[in-house]
């Protein structure tokens, strides 16, 4: 493993800390409350993570509430994230489902979107009962739908435009 990949995997480690500190409601409501001075914010933000974050990651955390956008701390962890899985191969599709995927058909699903994408597959599910049946896959922009809901819907479409 290289020095550089050795970094990023420091970095991604510290930010997932800090965004996983920064999910506690209290210390959270300190970072967004506008009447906290800077100051005080930096001392707890400090206290808190203590010595197990990184020097550099603090600063951008502490720079990103110094410039008021604590909010966008989860969305630029995310995308860090989103870029470290782009440079390793990796891909995250979402998929739903009308109902609970079992091990078989999980393993059936990853194995296809990796031959579509060519890439490692990683893969959240969940559980909607909107669809009828089927499955709906998110990778990126681009979804994948083959639930019984959207082909219906394109059923109905075909015969009311007829």
């Amino acid at each position: 493993m290289g020095k550089e990949e050795r970094a990023l995997e420091s970095w991604e480690r510290d930010l997932a800390t800090l965004r996983a500190l920064l999910a506690n409601p209290e210390l959270r409501a300190v970072m967004m409350h506008p009447a906290v001075a800077y100051g005080a914010k930096e001392r707890v933000l400090r206290a808190v993570a203590g010595t197990q974050i990184g020097r550099e990651p603090l600063e951008l955390i502490l720079l990103m509430v110094r410039r008021g956008r604590p909010a966008a701390i989860d969305r630029m962890v995310e995308h860090f994230e989103e870029l470290l899985r782009r440079s390793r191969g990796i891909s995250r599709a979402e998929i739903r489902t009308a109902m609970r995927l079992g091990d078989d058909e999980r393993n059936a699903i990853t194995e296809r979107l990796r031959e579509l994408t060519g890439t490692k597959v990683e893969t959240s599910e969940e559980v909607d009962g909107s669809l009828i049946g089927g499955v709906a896959v998110r990778i990126g922009d681009t979804l994948y739908d083959a639930s019984v809901r959207s082909r219906l819907e394109r059923l109905r479409a075909r015969l009311t435009a007829a």
